[in-house]
């Protein structure tokens, strides 16, 4: 209750300054989030760089053969998608990013991981004051103030989308330390607000995920209320959460078991990733007759959740395996410095998935 308080005199002061003054300066010292230079994707804003990025991919099948398929955004789509980037500061010493001019590695994630939503969303993009990848370092991360800057920063920009988006319904994907800020924001401001969880369609908080150790779901305070994860393609208001490992690996596997929500379980083929996306600039070896700034390898790889709670995937398909299937799939990532983890690319395995399966959420909203 204390957080939809807090919402309710916070966005009552918002609306009440805002009021006082025609300045968008004005407004932008009150929300920095108001105007355009701290998003890298919003709808209206002058420089959006989803829509900059090109995500045409050639699709390489089993049999070898190829086929080009265009990105089209969706024009005037009916649901929002807010995305917060994972870690990309990597100082070893404990922090936040301070200059958030060089966007670059943010556009990295964001190209990999959010982009290709647009064929189904408006995209909400914000930049923030991530923690420095040093603050794992420390058991207690979540409590100090490098923790509270860079959520205070999501928060803030969570508040500016709900004053422009009026009530229209929305995901929220997180990836790493975007799905730990995107983890406490449900926490802050979803517990006992009827209306913004009817607005969820589903929230993708996507490795590493052992901060979710009640497999029941996101449990609020009192542990009467939960956000549960998702069993099936047509659920909303849901949670869809795993973190991947090379099938056969041992990885980092410590701490208690985490939640596994298997992607292809949700309406696909059971056990058979839908389509894997690599970006064909990341130094991967790619067939030469792919021309495009991606490349999908559809139906090739399974991924299967374990006892223990990892998205098992199996990276070297055996005799599944098209020729042209690049080899650095099946020998760099899987003794990656994660160990057997494939944590730097857990969205890319299950693009196919996941892509399906919040479009047909989106089609079953209430």
């Amino acid at each position: 209750m204390r957080s939809v308080m807090y919402f309710s005199s916070f966005l009552c002061f918002f609306v009440f300054l805002s009021a006082c003054s025609d300045s968008s300066d004005r407004t932008r010292e009150l929300n920095p989030y108001a105007g355009d230079e701290l998003w890298m994707c919003k709808p209206g804003a002058q420089s959006n760089r989803c829509l900059e990025l090109d995500q045409t991919a050639t699709y390489i099948y089993s049999d070898t053969s190829q086929a080009v398929f265009e990105h089209s955004p969706s024009v005037d789509p009916e649901f929002d998608c807010f995305y917060v980037y994972p870690t990309v500061d990597l100082r070893e010493e404990p922090g936040n990013t301070e200059d958030l001019a060089n966007d670059e590695p943010m556009l990295e994630a964001l190209n990999n991981q959010a982009a290709r939503f647009t064929e189904l969303c408006d995209i909400y993009a914000p930049l923030y004051h991530q923690m420095t990848i040093g603050i794992y370092d420390l058991d207690d991360y979540r409590d100090t103030e490098f923790f509270s800057i860079a959520f205070n920063d999501i928060d803030t920009a969570f508040t500016q989308y709900l004053h422009e988006s009026g009530s229209r319904p929305f995901v929220l994907i997180g990836h790493s330390q975007g799905a730990q800020l995107l983890h406490e924001l449900l926490l802050q401001r979803f517990e006992s607000n009827t209306k913004l969880r009817q607005r969820l369609i589903s929230a993708l908080l996507i490795g590493p995920l052992e901060l979710l150790i009640d497999l029941r779901g996101i449990v609020f305070d009192d542990g009467s209320d939960t956000i549960p994860f998702c069993t099936h393609a047509t659920e909303t208001g849901c949670v869809i959460a795993y973190d991947s490992i090379a099938a056969g690996g041992q990885g980092e596997r410590t701490g208690p078991q985490r939640p596994c929500v298997n992607p292809t379980q949700l309406g696909g083929n059971p056990g058979v990733l839908e389509n894997t996306i690599w970006a064909t600039d990341n130094g991967m070896s790619f067939p030469n007759t792919v021309e495009t700034p991606w490349v999908g390898y559809p139906d090739l790889h399974t991924a299967e959740c374990e006892s223990d709670g990892w998205l098992a995937i199996d990276t070297i398909p055996e005799e599944r395996k098209p020729p042209l299937s690049p080899q650095i799939l099946q020998l760099v990532l899987p003794s990656n410095v994660y160990g057997s983890t494939l944590h730097d690319v857990d969205v890319n395995w299950a693009m196919g998935d996941l892509l399906r399966i919040v479009a047909t959420q989106a089609a079953n909203v209430p």
